[in-house]
């Protein structure tokens, strides 16, 4: 007998859209000759009631995906129901701290944060960065600016944290903005050529979601950076079907990544060597923890040792085995702040064979031992 899955999805724009093709996904790929799903399709926040959600639950409904906004009182009877619930990139209250056949599934504000900032210093450096926050700041574009800003430190760079979107045209010019998604970054833009301020030449803009509605409709163009919305319901999917088996999640939480940077006009075309160092630090973004060398990233570029450090240094202010070592020692904190995961192992784990050469080098740079940093965060190693 087919499961019934209750699916209710914003699909006015497209990441709605790519959600529900991730799910369909994940039922093609594991189920291609019999789909096992009756599913229940609400598209938007009006059709998402009250009476529409316990008559769901009264009907026997064996599952729940929700991805509209705002709809706390419509979900509310979903708190005390037998049935797992999925919610994607929505804070539902009601279903917070609800046990265990509860599982959220977001874009990751790290990885958005760390493309974002990519992208923009691998055109170049420019004299100021700065991240625009929406006029009500909340936890996800709090999170995308500690990401940005993070990750224009590890290369010596500032991030100034903006609020009001007049403040921009106070930045030293050339100026690269990240906008905490694409409305945002819009009204910018709005601001910037009332202001006849050229983009992007004095003032390069990025925003996130890539809403082509918004982006294809500015002037310029807007750049966008496109979380991996269709991974989002691939993964939504396979967490619903195997919770409904009796299987535990690995986490109450699950974060899907970046699928792509949509360039467009607001951000200045990638140069040749601004192109080189995107492909450099792409390439140490997946491979950092593996125990890479500056050489094996040479050998990726396919160019000259000289070539390649001389444009890396010129664009980001430093070598290329420097980005190696600051992205593992931004893992290693990560792993120090938030497991329970052996020192040594974490070392073992984050490319370092010599445990020992790792606790040397994070003392001298951050005047603390791991076991101190760990200890200073709370943790409590077993």
């Amino acid at each position: 007998m087919k499961k019934k899955i209750f699916i209710a999805l914003k699909m006015a724009g497209t990441a709605g859209q790519s959600k529900l093709a991730g799910i369909f996904r994940y039922l093609g790929e594991h189920y291609p000759d019999n789909q096992p799903w009756d599913l229940k399709l609400v598209r938007t926040h009006v059709e998402l009631t009250r009476r529409l959600v316990e008559q769901a639950i009264a009907d026997g409904t064996d599952g729940f995906v929700i991805s509209i906004p705002d709809t706390d009182a419509a979900v509310e009877p979903l708190a005390d129901a037998s049935a797992p619930v999925v919610t994607m990139d929505v804070s539902l209250a009601p279903l917070e701290n609800r046990g265990a056949n509860r599982v959220s599934i977001r874009n990751s504000s790290e990885k958005i944060g760390r493309a974002a900032a990519a992208y923009l210093m691998g055109q170049g450096i420019a004299h100021s960065y700065a991240f625009l926050h929406p006029a009500e700041p909340t936890d996800w574009s709090r999170g995308r600016f500690e990401s940005f800003r993070a990750a224009l430190k590890i290369h010596g760079m500032h991030c100034n944290e903006l609020f009001d979107r007049r403040e921009v045209l106070k930045l030293r010019r050339p100026a690269a903005v990240f906008a905490a998604f694409d409305d945002c970054a819009h009204d910018l833009l709005e601001l910037l050529s009332e202001k006849k301020v050229r983009v992007p030449r004095e003032v390069a803009v990025m925003g996130v979601d890539n809403d082509t509605l918004i982006c294809e409709n500015t002037r310029p163009r807007l750049s966008s950076v496109l979380p991996d919305f269709e991974g989002e319901g691939y993964l939504a999917a396979q967490t619903l079907d195997s919770m409904m088996r009796g299987e535990a999640p690995k986490s109450s939480v699950l974060f899907a990544g970046v699928k792509d940077i949509v360039r467009r006009e607001s951000t200045s075309e990638p140069t040749c060597s601004g192109n080189l160092v995107q492909k450099a630090l792409a390439y140490i973004e997946r491979h950092a923890l593996e125990g890479i060398g500056a050489a094996d990233v040479v050998r990726h570029l396919k160019c000259s040792h000289r070539l390649a450090s001389l444009r890396f240094r010129e664009l980001q202010g430093c070598s290329i085995l420097q980005a190696i070592t600051a992205r593992r020692l931004e893992e290693v904190k990560r792993r120090l702040r938030e497991t329970k995961e052996k020192i040594d192992a974490i070392a073992v784990s984050c490319g370092y064979e010599n445990p020992n050469y790792l606790k040397n080098l994070f003392k001298k740079r951050y005047a603390m031992s791991m076991r101190e940093f760990r200890r200073a965060a709370g943790i409590v190693q077993a």
